[in-house]
């Protein structure tokens, strides 16, 4: 990943990124960040959240890539 890609874990409905295992942020520059895809997935599956989104951050927002990790 270079530096200014990030990925993340977003809450669909609240649009909330997470930044800590029970704190959410608005600010994706807050969010916890995961080294790979497998990871953000792996932490969605152990929090057994039914709306969460992994997005993969490219700076712009009309580059973001949106993935369900919620499976809904």
């Amino acid at each position: 990943m270079s530096a200014r890609s990030k990925i993340v874990l977003q809450n669909r409905d609240s649009l909330l990124y997470l930044k800590s295992e029970s704190q959410w942020t608005s600010l994706l520059e807050e969010a916890r960040q995961f080294e790979h895809i497998a990871d953000a997935s792996a932490f969605a599956r152990k929090t057994k959240l039914p709306v969460l989104d992994i997005v993969m951050s490219f700076g712009d927002p009309k580059y973001y890539v949106r993935l369900s990790a919620s499976g809904q």
